[in-house]
């Protein structure tokens, strides 16, 4: 790709896709060749680098991922957290959340969630980015698996 770039000065010049497109080939890589892309990014901008890494994983994109890497997942996530960061989820991720616990652990997370009445939309955003930093550590550490990631394929 370098050379395609460095040979076609009509192609340097356009913008190709911006942050939102390296965040979706990012998310089709390897581990390993993410991560040294990333440090390799992280030493030359440090802003685009958490830009794209923060539009690789959303909280949304759980939705995708396997009951057992989202058990896991929940085991090691704030309660709390995890309250604001479903009150501002959509029904189908709400709903395969619950579906990943036990059905009393998941009413009285419903519970949590109408005691706390209305929440600012970017205390909730915070609580479903802590949770993502969850997901990625514990990912890369290859204790779960997050769709959409790449990497191996399984049978």
């Amino acid at each position: 790709m370098q050379r395609k770039f460095k040979a076609n000065t009509s192609l340097r010049a356009s913008q190709v896709g911006g942050v939102t497109a390296a965040a979706k080939i990012m998310n089709f890589t390897k581990q390993a060749m993410e991560a040294r892309i990333m440090n390799a990014l992280k030493d030359d901008d440090e802003d685009l680098m958490v830009a794209i890494q923060e539009s690789m994983f959303v909280f949304d994109n759980l939705v995708m991922s396997d009951d057992k890497s989202l058990q896991t997942l929940l085991r090691s996530v704030d309660t709390e957290d995890l309250v604001l960061a479903l009150k501002g989820a959509d029904e189908p991720l709400r709903d395969k959340l619950f579906s990943c616990m036990s059905s009393r652990a998941a009413a009285n997370l419903q519970d949590e969630m109408e005691a706390l009445g209305p929440v600012r939309l970017t205390e909730v955003q915070e609580a479903q980015k802590r949770i993502i930093n969850v997901a990625r550590r514990m990912s890369d550490e290859g204790s779960i698996v997050l769709a959409g990631r790449g990497g191996d394929d399984f049978v």
